[in-house]
């Protein structure tokens, strides 16, 4: 297929780079230039501009920070990619899917949205899992490319338009509040005088153990630079959620307020877990 990839971020050069191994005829775009390089090597062809990276592309590929990136983007793709599947893997909430999948078919393109649940090494080894929304016969079309960068295993059609995004942002959530749950324990167990390694190590045994086993390096070492999945993804996703609900999502909205001031306190491009670290510390003059 010919297939145009916008969005070359760390998740969006691996995926990527799947679909050029595989043959298809890509053209990759980025808001940044200077991170095609490697996807150039591969065969890929760069392109300057949105309008020009899709133009004749049957299918779309998307993977932006969210919903107002994927509008900044979209108009381009509907004046200049006729007929085109637009393959939406931002996470960008089911409200936006339907916003985008109606303004795409109101000009005759498909549309699916099919975020991804997992961070770099997934998308680098192609073992992500995939959730995708639309129709049918969009779904198989979007299904062979998205068994590139996702474990066959895992890629899964889950409903109509925006059913996929509905169900990212309930993984998102669970993540971004053991994020949070755990800089909480960590605090706790600092008011009540644990040590710091031993209460490391029987969170690790209870249900945060998946979290403190991912991101244990990260929290002992105070250093959250090696980012997979980013504090302002975090926010952004939360609060996709909170806004996305008609319920008042009181656990998730305090979740919310914790990523915002980890950002406000310089955590900016670090890792979601720098929200554990700063909840620990928080009003401690040394740290947690």
């Amino acid at each position: 297929m010919k297939v145009a990839f916008l969005g070359l971020g760390r998740m969006g050069a691996p995926m990527a780079a799947h679909v050029v191994r595989a043959g298809h005829d890509v053209t990759v775009w980025n808001r940044t230039s200077g991170k095609a390089g490697n996807l150039v090597e591969l065969g890929a062809t760069e392109a300057r501009t949105v309008a020009s990276a899709v133009a004749g592309a049957e299918v779309v590929v998307l993977m932006l920070f969210g919903p107002d990136a994927v509008r900044a983007v979209l108009s381009d793709v509907l004046d200049h990619a006729p007929g085109a599947l637009v393959l939406d893997a931002s996470t960008v909430g089911p409200d936006a899917a339907h916003e985008f999948a109606k303004a795409c078919h109101a000009r005759g393109l498909r549309y699916v949205d099919a975020p991804v649940a997992g961070t770099v090494k997934p998308a680098t080894d192609g073992t992500l899992g995939v959730f995708l929304g639309g129709a049918p016969e969009d779904v198989a079309v979007a299904q062979e490319l998205a068994e590139l960068w996702g474990d066959p295993a895992r890629v899964r059609h889950v409903g109509g338009v925006g059913s996929a995004s509905a169900l990212k942002l309930c993984v998102n959530q669970s993540l971004g509040v053991m994020a949070a749950g755990v800089g909480e324990a960590l605090r706790l167990g600092h008011d009540l005088g644990l040590d710091r390694d031993l209460l490391l190590g029987v969170l690790g045994q209870t249900a945060y153990g998946w979290y403190v086993g991912q991101k244990l390096p990260m929290i002992q070492a105070d250093d959250y630079s090696d980012t997979t999945f980013s504090v302002d993804l975090m926010a952004k996703d939360l609060d996709l959620a909170v806004t996305s609900a008609d319920s008042d999502l009181e656990v998730t909205r305090a979740c919310l307020d914790q990523a915002k001031r980890t950002l406000a306190a310089g955590h900016a491009g670090e890792d979601y877990a720098a929200i554990t670290g700063h909840l620990a510390g928080e009003g401690e003059a040394n740290g947690y």
